[in-house]
């Protein structure tokens, strides 16, 4: 079974539609290296506030993921960056080069923090949270290709020549569909011209919860709606961590430009 062949009809794409898709993609993308517009600087997330690791998709760094995070930290919440450079794809020691970096994210508080990953680093987000479910409160996913089988699709070829591994036979042990033994949120869209919606939204019994949004998958770290999503997801797979008070105030004007951090 491949995902470009799946029954889903939101899977369901005209060459043209496909096309516009992939146009829009490439646009945001050069418009992400760009900076431009009026940037967000207030802070101010809470000292006792959730924590929150933000962890890239492929090929990307935590320089891509700052406009989530500083969003996350205007509406009140602790973002940390996942501090381990580029994501390369899974290597042997990733789970402990993770390890690692909650151990500095837990120092002062080793309650469990929650992981949101878009694409890839979703993926990541998913299998450490197996592994390591003691660590984990929630994981969040940003179109995250969990469900389905990848191996036939151009997605493949491309992680396999970034990994330097095939795409069914990752340096660790995993079963991308299976569930986490924590909440789990898939955040998902129709517009996104990468993944398909059945692999990211995924099926019965493999998260607890999905959240349509409307944005390219280049977007999804500096769209406003897919902001306000994760919100949501944090309050429904975290319940106890929902803020007293309202989230200051943005329009996300911005946070599809350069933001500083």
């Amino acid at each position: 079974m491949t995902i470009a062949a799946c029954d889903d009809p939101a899977d369901r794409k005209s060459p043209y539609d496909a096309a516009a898709q992939m146009l829009r993609e490439c646009w945001l993308l050069v418009r992400s290296v760009v900076p431009e517009g009026r940037t967000l600087r207030r802070r101010i997330a809470r000292r006792g506030g959730p924590r929150i690791v933000v962890m890239p998709g492929l090929l990307a760094t935590d320089a891509a993921m700052r406009p989530l995070r500083l969003g996350l930290l205007c509406a009140g919440y602790r973002a940390y960056r996942w501090g381990l450079g580029r994501n390369l794809g899974a290597s042997a020691d990733l789970f402990e080069r993770l390890d690692r970096r909650l151990d500095q994210v837990q120092r002062r508080d080793d309650r469990p923090v929650i992981l949101l990953g878009w694409s890839f680093g979703g993926l990541i987000a998913r299998e450490y949270a197996k592994a390591a479910p003691h660590r984990v409160r929630a994981v969040i996913t940003l179109g995250s290709p969990f469900s389905g089988d990848l191996s036939a699709t151009m997605l493949a070829r491309v992680y396999e020549w970034i990994a330097g591994h095939r795409v069914d036979a990752p340096p660790i042990a995993c079963t991308l569909s299976e569930k986490p033994p924590v909440p789990t949120a898939a955040i998902w869209s129709r517009s996104d011209g990468i993944i398909p919606v059945s692999a990211a939204r995924g099926g019965a019994g493999e998260a607890d919860c999905s959240i349509e949004v409307a944005c390219a998958h280049l977007a999804f770290p500096s769209d406003a709606a897919a902001l306000a999503a994760v919100i949501e997801a944090i309050a429904r797979c975290c319940p106890e961590t929902v803020l007293a008070e309202p989230p200051a105030a943005f329009d996300g004007v911005g946070l599809a430009g350069g933001v500083a951090a």
